[in-house]
C-alpha cells in the first residue's frame, strides 16, 4: 500500500466558535474546538492551548464538519459549459461527452498528467467550498490497458490535502454488445478486474482516518453486464473497507433494465449482490417509492444530486420519501458536465428551494441538508469518523465567516448558511488538523497556477 495519510501540526485550537454544528444534532456556542494528531481531542469553553499547538479566533465564524462529497467525476472539470450540449438530453449528451473525450485521445491530450491537472482544479475548488472528503468515479478508461488516471488523481489529492475515496469506474458494455458506449472507450471485464486489484493493493488504506480508499463503481446497468456487477461484489467482500457504487434510476437505465432485463435496476442489483450495505447509489431520481424500504432494509445509501438532476431534465428525487423509509441519504455533486461546477453548499441551496415544489410537509430543511451532506455522506462512504464535529472523530473542519456584508441580518445561522451570501467559499478548513485554507485562500497550492496548469492541459 502506498502512502495515504497526512500529517497534521502539532495542534489546532479554534477559539470562541460562534456557532459550532456538530453533526451530531447539537449546535453549540462560544465553544473552542481542540485538534491534536489528526483528531477532534477536545470541546468546551475556555479550553487549556495544548502545549505547541497554533490558535484561530473563530468568534465570528459559523463551522461544520467538512462537507463530504458522496459522488463527483473530476475528470469533467475539463468538460463545463458545452454550448452544442446545453439542452441536450441524456442520450445525445453521453454521445456528445464521449465525442469530446475522443478528440482529446486524438489530439494526444488524454493523459494522466493531463488528467491529474485537471483533477488537482477539481479538488481545489471542492476544498475552497469546505468540502474535505471526495468520492470520486473515474470511468474514462480508453480501450485496452489501463492508464493511471485514478492515480495521478490519488496523486493531486495528496498533493490538495483532501480525503478520496478513489472509486474504480466502467464501460464494460459497448453499442456493438446493444448498450450505449463508444467501443473505443470500452474495455474488458478482465482488465477492469485486474486494475481494480491493482489499485486496492497500491493504495487503498482500510483504517480509520485513511486519506485515500479505492471503491469499486461499474458506471450503471445500461454500461456493464452482471457479470461484472458480481466480479467486483466479490472482490469488494475479500478487501476490507472497499465498497460499492453505481449510477442507478438515472432515467436511461431503467428503460434499459426493463428491455434487456425485464427488471427494475433495484432488482438488477439484488439479483447480483449489490442489496447490501457497502452499497451506495447515486441519482435515484425515478426509483419507485414502493422500493425504498427494501433499499433501507439492506442498508443501501443514497447520493442525492439535486443540480445534475435537474440540468438534464430528469426532475427531482423523492428525498423526503427516502428518508421516511429510514434510507441513509448523502449529498454531492456529480461531475462538471452536468452541473458546471464542485459547489457542494451552493447545490444545498438549489435542493433547499426545489423540493419546496409540492406539499409542504415534504419540504427538507436547511438542517437536513447540511445533515445529507455531512453525516449522511460519510455514511455512504462507511467513515463513521467523518461528516460530525465530537471527540474522538476526524479533525476535518469547515467555516464561514458570519460577520461579513452578505451575511448582515441573519437570525438563524444555519439556515443563513445555505439561504445567504455573495459566495460559497469556506473562510477556513482543516483536513486531519492540517490548515488547508485560511483567510478564503488555498495554502496547500497555489490557486492561480492549479488554473493555468488545469487550462495548460485543455489546450489543443
Amino acid at each position: 500500500m502506498g502512502a495515504t495519510r497526512s500529517t497534521a501540526n502539532d495542534g489546532l485550537v479554534l477559539q470562541g466558535v460562534r456557532c459550532l454544528v456538530t453533526g451530531t444534532g447539537d449546535e453549540l456556542h462560544d465553544v473552542d474546538v481542540a485538534c491534536v494528531g489528526g483528531w477532534i481531542t477536545e470541546i468546551g469553553p475556555g479550553l487549556t492551548i495544548p502545549a505547541g499547538a497554533a490558535t484561530v479566533d473563530a468568534s465570528s465564524w459559523i463551522v461544520t464538519p467538512g462537507l463530504v462529497n458522496s459522488h463527483q467525476h473530476l475528470y469533467q472539470v475539463g468538460l463545463r459549459a458545452i454550448g452544442a450540449l446545453e439542452r441536450a438530453t441524456i442520450g445525445p449528451w453521453l454521445g456528445g461527452l464521449g465525442a469530446r473525450c475522443l478528440e482529446w485521445e486524438a489530439a494526444g491530450r488524454l493523459t494522466p498528467e493531463r488528467i491529474g491537472a485537471i483533477a488537482a482544479a477539481g479538488l481545489a475548488e471542492s476544498v475552497l467550498g469546505g468540502v474535505t472528503t471526495i468520492a470520486d468515479q473515474h470511468y474514462l478508461h480508453p480501450a485496452g490497458a489501463t492508464r493511471p488516471f485514478i492515480e495521478a488523481t490519488i496523486v493531486a489529492a495528496q498533493e490538495i490535502g483532501v480525503r478520496l475515496h478513489a472509486t474504480r469506474g466502467t464501460l464494460t458494455l459497448g453499442r456493438d454488445q446493444g448498450a450505449g458506449a463508444d467501443p473505443r472507450l470500452v474495455q474488458s471485464i478482465d482488465e477492469v478486474l485486474r486494475h481494480s486489484a491493482q489499485l486496492i493493493d497500491e493504495f487503498h488504506d482500510p483504517e480509520p482516518g485513511a486519506f485515500v480508499r479505492v471503491d469499486l463503481a461499474p458506471c450503471g446497468v445500461h454500461t456493464d453486464p452482471p457479470e461484472l456487477f458480481e466480479a467486483f461484489a466479490a472482490l469488494a467482500a475479500a478487501c476490507p473497507g472497499v465498497r460499492l457504487h453505481t449510477h442507478c434510476y438515472e432515467v436511461v437505465d431503467t428503460e434499459f433494465c426493463r428491455e434487456r432485463y425485464a427488471v427494475t435496476p433495484w432488482e438488477f442489483l439484488v439479483r447480483h449482490g449489490w442489496a447490501q450495505p457497502r452499497t451506495w447509489l447515486a441519482h435515484m431520481v425515478d426509483v419507485p417509492v414502493e422500493e425504498l424500504a427494501d433499499i433501507a432494509a439492506a442498508g443501501v445509501g443514497i447520493a442525492h444530486l439535486v443540480a445534475p438532476d435537474l440540468r438534464m431534465g430528469w426532475g427531482v428525487a423523492p428525498v423526503r420519501a427516502m428518508l421516511e423509509a429510514g434510507v441513509t441519504v448523502g449529498f454531492g455533486t456529480t461531475g462538471s458536465a452536468s452541473n458546471d461546477g464542485a459547489n457542494l453548499l451552493g447545490d444545498l441551496r438549489v435542493a433547499a428551494l426545489v423540493h419546496r415544489i409540492g406539499a409542504d410537509h415534504e419540504w427538507l430543511s436547511a438542517r437536513e441538508l447540511l445533515g445529507m451532506a455531512t453525516q449522511g455522506s460519510a455514511r455512504c462512504l462507511g467513515r463513521p469518523e467523518l461528516g460530525r464535529i465530537a471527540v474522538g472523530a476526524a479533525a476535518d473542519l469547515a467555516a464561514w465567516d458570519l460577520d461579513t456584508v452578505d451575511r448582515v441580518g441573519i437570525n438563524d445561522p444555519v439556515v443563513g448558511l445555505l439561504l445567504c451570501g455573495l459566495s460559497d467559499r469556506a473562510t477556513f478548513v482543516t483536513v486531519g488538523g492540517r490548515v488547508v485554507v485560511r483567510d478564503g485562500r488555498l495554502v496547500t497550492a497555489d490557486e492561480a497556477r492549479v488554473a493555468a496548469d488545469a487550462r495548460a492541459a485543455l489546450r489543443v
